[in-house]
């Protein structure tokens, strides 16, 4: 199968050689190598572009943007510009393990129901601890089922490999606000269509400055919880379209699924305007909504003891 790995890039110039080498030394090669520079202003741009002279790399091709358009939509233009029948999304900072292509691009060719394959992953941070997850490490396939807190994306993008078919149903439904993965995910989930192998296939590199921590400090106020909820209502609206114009099966669990966020949504915004104690205790009945169950608790914290 023909496949493509998308890169996004902005001011990477620390880690990306790491992760050129990685894909680079696949043990198999992809066919075209999709580099996206998000307007970078170190030289990030200058590095890839020796490194793909250096290793005559005909396959791979790095554009720079006229002007900045964030990463959701950076990752989004990269993938609908590839050609691959499967789309590997790559971010700047972490490492592949060498087989992580033979192995997806296996499991993919037997499996034609599965839509993306996600793996396990290893974080690696500054101080040189490591942590596996998501999953446990037993090296099997396993189909996702949907669950009540679906808005959970479990595996980032850095581990994702997308068929074409859901690659071309994202034209329909993407929207600005959503990040590459979770539209992705929640596509698959509601299809029936998402799997997992567990095996730690990249090493995933976790620090301070990346986009993903610096947008998770910012969750942490009161004005930016109520944008998230805002996204994720559109979100049930999209997925609700999806699941009317483009999946055929018996979608009663799907509905019932987005029925129940819709409610626990609706609560946790009025919770957050209102500051109702006894609307925060009903929204105690929807905790097995929350992506991550601390967070009911965080938003008592968030209205009542840190109120900003």
């Amino acid at each position: 199968m023909k496949i493509s790995i998308v890169m996004s890039t902005y001011n990477g110039e620390k880690f990306i050689t790491e992760q050129l080498d990685s894909l680079r030394n696949q043990t198999l090669a992809a066919n075209e190598v999709l580099i996206i520079d998000d307007c970078s202003t170190d030289k990030t741009v200058d590095i890839i572009k020796k490194y793909i002279n250096k290793y005559q790399l005909t396959a791979w091709n790095i554009d720079v943007n006229q002007k900045n358009l964030g990463w959701r939509q950076n990752f989004m233009n990269g993938i609908w510009r590839s050609s691959g029948e499967l789309v590997f999304t790559c971010d700047q900072d972490d490492i592949w393990r060498k087989d992580k292509l033979a192995i997806m691009n296996k499991i993919m060719e037997e499996n034609p129901k599965i839509t993306l394959l996600t793996s396990n992953y290893q974080e690696f941070y500054e101080d040189e601890h490591t942590v596996s997850g998501p999953w446990e490490n037993d090296k099997k396939l396993h189909k996702i089922s949907l669950p009540n807190n679906y808005l959970l994306v479990k595996s980032p993008g850095c581990t994702h490999c997308i068929r074409r078919s859901l690659v071309d149903l994202s034209k329909k439904y993407w929207q600005p606000a959503y990040p590459h993965d979770a539209l992705f995910w929640r596509l698959a989930i509601f299809s029936d269509g998402l799997y997992t192998y567990t095996d730690t296939l990249i090493n995933w590199r976790k620090h301070t400055s990346s986009a993903f921590a610096k947008e998770g400090r910012n969750l942490k106020t009161i004005g930016e919880k109520k944008k998230w909820i805002k996204t994720a209502q559109a979100f049930q609206k999209t997925l609700e379209n999806f699941l009317t114009n483009d999946v055929n099966s018996n979608t009663l669990h799907q509905l019932s699924v987005l029925k129940r966020n819709a409610k626990w949504l609706n609560i946790r915004y009025n919770f957050y305007d209102s500051k109702n104690i006894f609307t925060g205790i009903r929204l105690g009945f929807y905790w097995d909504c929350c992506p991550r169950y601390r967070q009911y608790l965080g938003d008592w914290y968030l209205i009542f003891i840190k109120r900003k």
